[in-house]
């Protein structure tokens, strides 16, 4: 009787330690599935010596990532990777950029109206993404920054915007 209860026990703790370890593992497979992108993103982004002191807003179109990042002058900079054979890849990054497209991503439009009565951007006839960030300096003091991004197939020139006001 001892040696069918010792037999169960150990039965028992190694079928526990088994589903531990399974687990665990899962559990890290799906964290580093969950922070891949963000660290490849970073990752790349430093290789190709992107400063940037914060990345605001990213958009994923077919296997395209564009990017708006905070400079440390305060101000917007555009760029675009690729996500093809299971890696990420630099496509074009600029500083100050307004509009950026390179091989066959499509054109990032980034339009900041000096008006601030403008309530909506339309690129070709569409709405194009309208972003708020705050940006907090100090505690006393958060900077505002509004913009509105589109993504389209041919390059928009100044005619093909459209600016609404209340």
């Amino acid at each position: 009787m001892m040696k069918i209860m010792t037999s169960l026990w150990l039965f028992t703790l190694l079928v526990a330690c088994s589903f531990d370890q399974e687990d665990k593992a899962i559990k890290e497979t799906s964290d580093q599935q969950s922070v891949t992108l963000q660290q490849q993103i970073e990752n790349l982004m430093q290789e190709n010596n992107y400063v940037y002191d914060e990345i605001i807003d990213l958009n994923i179109i077919d296997n395209f990532i564009y990017s708006v990042s905070l400079n440390h002058n305060g101000g917007l900079d555009l760029a675009i990777m690729k996500y093809e054979d299971s890696k990420l890849k630099w496509v074009v990054g600029d500083v100050s950029a307004t509009i950026l497209n390179k091989k066959d991503s499509r054109y990032m439009y980034m339009i900041q109206p000096d008006d601030p009565n403008v309530t909506q951007v339309n690129v070709f006839g569409k709405p194009a993404k309208a972003v708020t960030y705050y940006d907090v300096k100090t505690e006393d003091f958060t900077r505002e920054i509004k913009y509105w991004i589109a993504y389209s197939e041919e390059e928009p020139t100044p005619s093909d915007v459209e600016y609404l006001k209340n």
